[in-house]
């Protein structure tokens, strides 16, 4: 498929699943499915309107952060408006009526807002509408370094609450967790509102979070984006000459690194698994969450041994159009997609996008390029989709799936 050809569909996309508002401006994911504002979904498609309209690209943003939690957090979704249709009206049924408020939720997630800004602000050199957005940052990585490290293991790594918070919602670690068997879809389904309604009982207070233990995880991917978008806040920090904050935000960056190196490696089978908060234990799942260290400057044998005997492992990830989301290898794995029971095998253009700009950063480009050439294919095989089947390219969810445009950036 010709760039030209990528470029034109994305924008297709996009303009598609816009939601204007007379105060509020978004791209959903999916007009058919997913009709709200999700944090790293919104920072996503920021990146790409860069391509497009660069206005559009600081509206989403401005209208991400306008529903800022008082503390400083930012919820992972914002209710602008009811949603249409049946399949939206009963995911708001069974999973929007739990959050306290109606317009926003109460749990975050993944922190790509600051590389989101950061692409904006490359893009526009609009110095006003960085100082509109650096307070918010502050506030929310300030909040994320005070209620989600220091109150609960203060070691440097950031924890999770709820796997929602990851953005790969029934990932197969988590199911070291809840352990579910057997009616998987309907009881996963039960087990994700048990804890928010857990929560809602402590008021979300995170003392006492911690002491209830129901869901407590340093996980690998939200760390190593987290530890990313520290250092794109401290470059903003510094575009605004506020430096001493810039080298506060590097440090906490380094810390968690250093923390991320030793905690959740495993040298027996060379790879990063992601960590219960309170026992530093392994869930010990090959994912493609532990494959998000490649984005970082870390220990070279670590990094190689991550691409060569994982990535590049054709019994793992290495299959027909990768990143698949579970290793091949596991018990776990489906190359099937399904609307109900996300990321147990299907290959998403997100993550492949962070892992893609690793491969580049550490200079595995023949790499890179081959999974950019496949990511070409199945957009030519499936359009732009939720999830495809690795083996297939066939397209599994929602169909005009906003952020699967990432594949523009990385043409």
């Amino acid at each position: 498929m010709d760039p030209k050809d990528v470029r034109e569909a994305a924008r297709t996309v996009l303009e598609g699943n816009r939601v204007i508002g007379d105060n509020f401006f978004y791209t959903c994911p999916s007009t058919g499915t997913y009709q709200h504002q999700w944090l790293w979904d919104s920072c996503f498609h920021a990146i790409i309107w860069t391509y497009f309209d660069s206005e559009n690209a600081k509206r989403e943003l401005i209208s991400m952060v306008a529903n800022q939690h008082e503390n400083g957090m930012l919820p992972h979704m914002n209710y602008w408006k009811s949603s249409s249709g049946l399949i939206p009206r009963l995911g708001d049924w069974l999973f929007g009526r739990l959050w306290p408020e109606k317009n926003r939720s109460y749990i975050t997630q993944a922190p790509v807002i600051g590389q989101a800004v950061e692409a904006v602000f490359k893009a526009t050199h609009d110095r006003n509408f960085l100082a509109q957005m650096l307070k918010p940052l502050q506030r929310y990585f300030d909040w994320l370094h005070l209620e989600r490290n220091e109150k609960i293991s203060s070691d440097g790594l950031v924890s999770i609450l709820h796997p929602w918070e990851t953005g790969m919602d029934l990932l197969p670690i988590w199911d070291h967790i809840h352990g579910i068997k057997r009616l998987f879809t309907l009881r996963s389904g039960l087990w994700l509102s048990k804890i928010i309604k857990q929560y809602n009982k402590v008021d979300w207070d995170i003392e006492k979070i911690k002491e209830l233990d129901l869901f407590l995880v340093k996980d690998v991917s939200f760390n190593v984006i987290y530890i990313l978008n520290l250092l794109s806040l401290a470059n903003l920090c510094d575009l605004l000459d506020q430096k001493e904050k810039g080298r506060t935000y590097r440090s906490r960056a380094n810390i968690a690194k250093i923390a991320l190196e030793e905690k959740c490696w495993d040298d027996e089978t060379k790879f990063f698994y992601s960590i219960h908060s309170l026992k530093d234990t392994f869930l010990p799942e090959i994912t493609v969450s532990g494959l998000f260290p490649t984005c970082l400057d870390i220990n070279q044998k670590k990094l190689d041994a991550l691409v060569k005997d994982h990535l590049l492992n054709e019994d793992e990830f290495w299959l027909p159009y990768p990143i698949p989301s579970v290793a091949k290898s596991s018990l776990h794995f489906k190359a099937e997609g399904s609307s109900m029971v996300l990321w147990r095998g299907p290959t998403w253009f997100n993550t492949n996008w962070y892992i893609v700009k690793g491969l580049q950063k550490h200079g595995f480009n023949e790499s890179a390029s081959e999974i950019i050439q496949k990511m070409r294919e199945m957009v030519e095989i499936s359009g732009f989709r939720e999830q495809y089947n690795p083996f297939t390219a066939k397209g599994h969810g929602a169909k005009n799936f906003s952020f699967s445009t990432l594949l523009v950036d990385l043409l």
